[in-house]
């Protein structure tokens, strides 16, 4: 208890997790919303869906150390970073990615562009499960796309919406590995997520009580928005 009892006095340990909470809010909004609207977009035959597909989930199959390096590169400060060189040629001005006020809301896009895949391929699954039956009673009935879209996909969907959601929930609250190779939790903490702290605390401080501490606050709060998600869907997954 003494552990738990440093920790909320620490100021460190609150900032890291207020900017878990704004990391995992944006992250999973982002990942979820993005995953589903692409899946709904490919998963249908059309031109040109197949490269669609496979860009989506090209991401997915790389491994996260040569993520993270590609990432480096890409968002590297001054005239050699990729982005910053396109900037350039169109005629703005370069821009420290990684080592300014925008480094949090970097590192929110590039996780969820490195999560998207997951979600994608997860309810791609889910919407092909759908009975083709069911939209054709819906246009019998005289039923728009979108009509279809709210009263016929989303329903059917439900259950594999508390997966997804429940998995990149978890995933996100203990993301660590992309963020320690981009930022190492600077400039000035500003990324410094809770797994990165229990990180420090544990191996570089040798704080292992805190460290074990941390991981089991990190348990806690995935295990009690699982039970908020499958409150907040309950019933209707079954439907």
């Amino acid at each position: 208890m003494k552990n738990y009892a440093e920790l909320f006095q620490n100021k460190d340990f609150i900032h890291s997790c207020v900017v878990s909470l704004k990391f995992s809010a944006v992250v999973v909004v982002g990942q979820f919303t993005l995953g589903f609207a692409l899946a709904f977009l490919f998963q249908k035959k059309r031109p040109f869906s197949g490269i669609g597909r496979t860009s989506v989930i090209l991401p997915w199959v790389v491994p996260p150390v040569a993520l993270g390096l590609m990432w480096k590169w890409i968002l590297r400060s001054g005239k050699m970073g990729l982005l910053n060189a396109v900037l350039i040629q169109l005629g703005g001005s370069p821009k420290d990615w990684l080592g300014s006020n925008m480094a949090l809301t970097t590192l929110m896009f590039v996780t969820v562009w490195i999560g998207v895949p997951f979600t994608f391929m997860l309810e791609m699954a889910g919407l092909q499960k759908i009975p083709g039956e069911l939209y054709e009673a819906g246009a019998i009935d005289g039923a728009n796309g979108f009509q279809k879209f709210i009263y016929l996909t989303i329903p059917m969907m439900k259950s594999t919406f508390l997966i997804n959601l429940i998995m990149i929930t978890i995933g996100t609250i203990g993301y660590f590995d992309i963020i320690y190779a981009l930022t190492g939790g600077g400039p000035k903490n500003a990324t410094e997520v809770l797994p990165l702290y229990m990180y420090n605390s544990a191996f570089k401080f040798h704080q292992l009580g805190q460290g074990a501490a941390m991981a089991v606050i990190m348990l806690l709060i995935s295990l009690i928005l699982t039970v908020v998600y499958m409150f907040v869907f309950k019933g209707e997954s079954e439907e």
